[in-house]
């Protein structure tokens, strides 16, 4: 009897693992009634957090919005549109506006099934934008810390910076989660196909830039909304990946609507985090542990 080839053994893996797929999602298929009630509890969940943000008396929105994201941005270095801080400090404000906002543009331009990092060049210029925001953070902590530092830090260049970071960030997430839960993916679609879709994504978010530093009031709201969402919006799909890997929905999503399962858990998974994060975080403040 003689032993399998290497490529028979690839195939057989493969049949394998192609079967065990099909049969989760006849599983899931078979269980119509339990999907529609975990898509009624996400977005029951959704309605209640909404309800418990908009409706908690006594305090103004923005501070409920800062407050509930305390734990997990620096809220330092923070920005004044129209005589109103925005919940997020300078910076985080550019990563996660920009990360909404470049996701969003990125699935207008249908790349919701995409599954190839952009070219060469495109994956270096992404990487060049995290290696500048990191050095423009070091330099102002720096600064912070009273010691040498290269350049006297603005808020402007501190959201500009975190503009191309969250930009590579929703490159590479959306990447990410693709190729890891998709069973249509794409393979040979780009995220960003061109220099051209680059420049829109930047242009974008330069547009909502401008706004902040016009100190246009009309669009306090928007920009507080988007970097708020982003920033809690990274933190949920983050959980959903995880709770979607555990649950085995690995390649087995045709639409976005089937993770209402492990989006539930990665909802309040995330409801969890910040709670406890801004509680840990405003009573080491109180012990006079952190300075805010």
């Amino acid at each position: 009897m003689t032993e399998p080839s290497s490529s028979e053994i690839i195939r057989l893996a493969q049949e394998r693992l192609a079967a065990r797929q099909a049969q989760e999602q006849a599983q899931r298929e078979s269980q119509p009634s339990s999907e529609r009630a975990w898509r009624f509890a996400f977005a029951g969940f959704i309605g209640i957090l909404l309800l418990g943000l908009l409706a908690w008396p006594g305090i103004p929105l923005n501070w409920k919005m800062y407050a509930a994201v305390h734990g997990v941005c620096a809220q330092i270095h923070n920005v004044q549109m129209g005589g109103l801080q925005l919940p997020l400090c300078a910076r985080n404000t550019g990563i996660y506006s920009s990360y909404l906002i470049t996701t969003i543009y990125l699935l207008v331009l249908g790349r919701n099934r995409a599954g190839k990092l952009p070219s060469l060049p495109i994956t270096i210029t992404l990487g060049v934008f995290v290696v500048i925001m990191g050095i423009d953070g070091i330099n102002s902590l720096l600064r912070d810390l009273f010691l040498p530092n290269l350049y006297v830090p603005r808020n402007e260049i501190r959201t500009l910076t975190g503009i191309g970071m969250g930009s590579a960030v929703a490159v590479m997430l959306l990447l990410i989660l693709n190729l890891a839960l998709r069973r249509d993916v794409d393979r040979e679609q780009r995220v960003l196909n061109g220099w051209l879709e680059l420049a829109g994504a930047l242009l974008v978010n330069l547009l909502a830039w401008a706004a902040i530093y016009g100190n246009i009031a009309l669009f306090y709201w928007p920009i507080a909304i988007v970097a708020w969402v982003g920033i809690v919006g990274i933190l949920f799909f983050v959980n959903l990946l995880v709770a979607a890997i555990a649950m085995r929905y690995e390649n087995m999503v045709v639409r976005w609507v089937d993770l209402a399962r492990p989006g539930t858990i990665a909802l309040i998974l995330t409801t969890i985090e910040l709670g406890l994060f801004s509680w840990a975080r405003f009573w080491m403040e109180g012990q006079g542990l952190v300075i805010s």
